[in-house]
This record gives structure tokens, C-alpha cells and sequence, in this order.
């Protein structure tokens, strides 16, 4: 009896899991480079376990980062650009570790700091430094293989820096930090640094930004099933506490 109890609350949990990913994709569904989320549960259990020493039912393993591609939505600006593979970009965080997002809204501060969302830098690939264009030089802007270059004071456009990508053998194990930030750990695996458009790295989309891969018929259609499998379970529960009542008073 405490088997049929055991697999039905953890398929309440299951189910409450996949609709908290369903929740926070769908307020994201606008959020300009945004990264769906899916609950992945294992299935069935190990019948030649035994119910006293391990799960029954389901049991949750991993929310997965979807990172399939979206649609690019053109801006104009000549400072943003959409990464169109798995890669991150390189950014250097308020308190100096290197982090990474997917994000390519880029924008330069008075001084002319290259900045990513919220005020973090942009370290170039040759000295690690910031990348700052000059005081003076204007029409900042980044091309196809991440050249950040800039107009001088005698008319000629100059590179003053340039932008590095990262990847991961398995991102799903990147730590989430908000505001579109990962960090790597252990289990996100073999970490591989390079530039736009060079061995391994597909090229930037200078001009756009890409949107959020969150797909709102299939969020609709996940949350629909995952309501009905929840309300099953918890019958379930119900019918299983109750059979548990009555075998109680009949031994009792």
C-alpha cells in the first residue's frame, strides 16, 4: 500500500515540477535571448528494488536548458548582435570572475567602455583588458567574427577590440545566476574559448538580437497535461489513503 502512496506523490511532485518550468518559460517568452527550461524526470523504477531502500515512481533529475535556436529580431543597433549556436559570450562580472551569457545587447558607457546587460564589461581577446573605444572616436560597432572597431578623429574605421565565445561540452550543468548570467562549474564540462566565425564557432548576426526560443502552443499544450497527470495522482493518493484506512481497521 505505502507503494501505491509513494508513486503517486511523486508524481504530484513530478507534475509540479514540469508546471513551475512551464510558469517561468512563459514569463519569459518575451525576455530577448531567453533559454526555455524542461523538467526531466526518470520513468519507471527498478523492479528489482526494494520499495523500503530507494524512490517510488518518479523522480526528478535535472531541469534541462533547451538551447535550441530563435528567431532574430533586427534592431538597428550597430552594437548588438545575435549568437546563432550553442556558444556564450565572454563577460566579466561585477566582481571580476568571468561569466557567460547569450544576451548580445551591447551598449558603451560615458567613458566608452564596451558594456553587456547590467553594467558588465566586455574583456578583449588579446589582453583580457575592457574594451574601451577612444575618447573622440565615434560609430562603434561589431562585425561578423566579434571586431569591435570604431571611426577615428581623421575618419578611418579602426578595430579597438574583440569579443570571445565560449562552449561547453554539456551546458545543461552551467550555473544559473539570473539576468541571463551561467558560470561554469565541473559538470558543465570540456570548456572551449575562440572567436565568431573561427574553427567550432558559427558567426555573429551583427545588427539583431535573437528572441526567446520559448514556444507558447507547446507550453499551453505541457501545462494542460501536466494539470490532468497532477489531478490523477492526487486521486490516486486519495483512493490509496483510503484503501490503506480500510486495511488498517480490518486488521486492527
Amino acid at each position: 500500500m505505502p507503494t501505491i502512496l509513494g508513486a503517486a506523490a511523486s508524481g504530484m511532485v513530478h507534475n509540479q515540477n514540469v508546471l513551475d518550468a512551464v510558469g517561468h518559460n512563459l514569463a519569459n517568452v518575451n525576455t530577448a535571448a531567453f533559454k526555455k527550461y524542461r523538467a526531466i524526470h526518470e520513468g519507471q523504477i527498478d523492479p528489482a528494488q526494494e520499495p523500503e531502500g530507494g524512490r517510488l515512481g518518479a523522480a526528478r533529475t535535472t531541469i534541462d536548458m533547451v538551447l535550441d535556436p530563435a528567431s532574430l529580431q533586427p534592431t538597428g543597433n550597430p552594437l548588438h548582435m545575435a549568437i546563432e549556436d550553442r556558444a556564450f559570450l565572454r563577460v566579466e562580472d561585477l566582481d571580476g570572475a568571468i561569466v557567460y551569457t547569450h544576451y548580445g545587447g551591447l551598449d558603451t558607457d560615458p567613458d566608452g567602455t564596451l558594456l553587456a546587460f547590467g553594467g558588465r564589461t566586455v574583456p578583449d581577446a588579446l589582453s583580457g583588458e575592457p574594451i574601451t573605444i577612444p575618447a573622440g572616436w565615434t560609430s562603434a560597432a561589431i562585425d561578423q567574427t566579434g571586431g569591435i572597431s570604431a571611426v577615428d578623429p581623421d575618419g578611418n574605421r579602426q578595430t579597438v577590440g574583440q569579443v570571445t565565445l565560449a562552449s561547453f561540452s554539456n551546458p545543461q550543468g552551467l550555473e544559473v545566476l539570473g539576468d541571463g548570467l551561467y558560470r561554469d562549474t565541473p559538470n558543465s564540462g570540456e570548456l572551449t574559448v575562440g572567436t565568431p566565425a573561427s574553427e567550432g564557432f558559427a558567426a555573429l548576426r551583427p545588427g539583431s538580437l535573437e528572441s526567446s526560443n520559448v514556444d507558447m502552443a507547446e507550453e499551453f499544450t505541457a501545462m494542460l497535461i501536466a494539470q490532468r497527470a497532477y489531478s490523477a495522482c492526487a486521486k490516486t493518493f486519495s483512493i490509496g489513503d483510503e484503501m490503506l484506512a480500510l486495511a488498517t481497521n480490518i486488521t486492527s
